[in-house]
């Protein structure tokens, strides 16, 4: 299986020099917060903010001290975790400058759920496109601001497809199994600081640990806060929202958006291990080196991970109202879509049209290209057996789902 181009190898050759400096990452994390600390510009980060950036700066550690990174594999840590810092300090300077930003209410929010590969990026998109629905775009993740004249928006759209361009060079892969484009909607793992999904880049079972102790209501605060900023002074949308982390920090969502809605779709986790580990597999040969990358630890960890979740998610909804949990399964969604996703319009008070019926249709008629997402169990070192005691009754939860759905 080709995850990886000859492209990858000379950037990392190319890169190692820079990578050096992840033996002090305290040193780049400080250089970061200088620069933005020098413009604040009216900016008010208060005690909150500074736990939060601490944290993020535990992350960074953490990932440093992954003895194999690569050097692509540093320039895109150290990329993301220097965007992370610009955008909470721009969020704060568009409060400052235009205080009634904080009055925006984000209305009833969707927050599609799931195990990784039970169709929440298919869901998600379809109800991004429903009448009054919006989700957050690539390219207004990687650039948080009020509306900009159209030639602006466009330069942003080009300069941050660029970028995604430079990653399917080094991995086709990934473009089969998550394709993303600037201008399309994309999960809110862009705005978060910390995720489980952080763990594709090289398993870290100390961040695992991490974040078991993690108080995640300051993330979703800040996507709170960011999606203020992006609908100020435009129509105010229903926003579709979606990120594999979101399943194990339901609580901290709730905390946040009170009225928020929660789609969770369900899938046979045997099918889900194995396809959540190839996509861990891609992205740790981008940011490891290739003899690092290790097939076993990727099962150990997201065997440990991914149950978690789905324990968490469970418990927390009994101290939800009922009405707040919409229940997909995988499977008769996907045997009668035509049928399912109007009827979850209506649990969700949207309205069904003859756009979202187009839409849908061009959505599952959308060639899906599974080359470099194949797939064993075995590769990873996992039997059925420890699938089935990881998950406990979570598998018989999803069958009976798919039987009562199908009546």
């Amino acid at each position: 299986m080709r995850r990886t181009t000859p492209r990858l190898r000379i950037a990392n050759a190319l890169t190692a020099p820079a990578s050096r400096a992840r033996r002090n990452p305290d040193k780049v994390f400080d250089r970061f917060l200088a620069a933005e600390r020098s413009d604040l510009d009216g900016a008010v980060i208060d005690e909150g903010d500074e736990r939060f950036l601490e944290d993020l700066r535990t992350f960074l550690r953490m990932i440093a001290a992954v003895d194999d990174l690569s050097g692509v594999g540093w320039l895109s840590v150290h990329g993301m975790v220097r965007n992370r810092i610009h955008n909470l300090f721009h969020v704060r300077r568009l409060q400052a400058r235009y205080p009634e930003i904080r009055k925006e209410r984000i209305e009833a929010p969707v927050f599609v759920i799931g195990l990784p590969r039970t169709a929440t990026t298919l869901t998600h998109k379809i109800l991004a496109n429903a009448q009054g629905g919006r989700g957050p775009y690539m390219w207004e993740m990687d650039n948080i601001g009020l509306a900009r004249p159209e030639d602006e928006e466009a330069r942003l759209r080009r300069e941050t497809q660029k970028r995604l361009d430079q990653i399917l060079t080094l991995s086709p892969s990934w473009g089969r199994i998550h394709p993303v484009r600037a201008d399309w909607v994309e999960e809110v793992y862009f705005l978060l600081n910390q995720s489980r999904l952080h763990n594709t880049m090289a398993p870290m079972p100390e961040y695992v640990a991490f974040l078991r102790e993690y108080d995640a209501r300051a993330d979703y605060r800040f996507v709170r806060d960011a999606l203020q900023v992006l609908q100020f002074q435009r129509p105010t949308p229903r926003w579709m929202l979606k990120h594999p982390d979101c399943l194990g920090e339901t609580a901290a969502i709730h905390d946040v958006f009170p009225d928020a809605k929660f789609v969770w779709t369900h899938r046979d986790p045997h099918t889900v291990m194995g396809s959540m580990c190839s996509m861990a597999e891609s992205l740790a040969y981008l940011h490891l080196k290739p003899k690092a990358v290790d097939p076993h630890a990727i099962g150990r960890i997201w065997l440990d991970i991914l149950p978690e979740m789905v324990e968490r998610a469970r418990r927390h909804r009994t101290a939800m109202p009922r009405e707040a949990t919409v229940d997909v399964a995988y499977h008769a969604m996907m045997a009668d879509p035509f049928r399912h996703v109007p009827e979850l319009f209506e649990q969700l008070d949207l309205k069904w049209t003859d756009r979202d019926e187009r839409n849908l249709e061009e959505a599952l008629n959308r060639p899906r290209d599974q080359r470099g997402h194949e797939y064993s169990m075995v590769h990873y070192g996992l039997e059925p057996g420890m699938i089935d005691k990881a998950f406990g009754d979570y598998g018989m939860f999803v069958d009976n789902l798919n039987v009562t759905s199908r009546r």
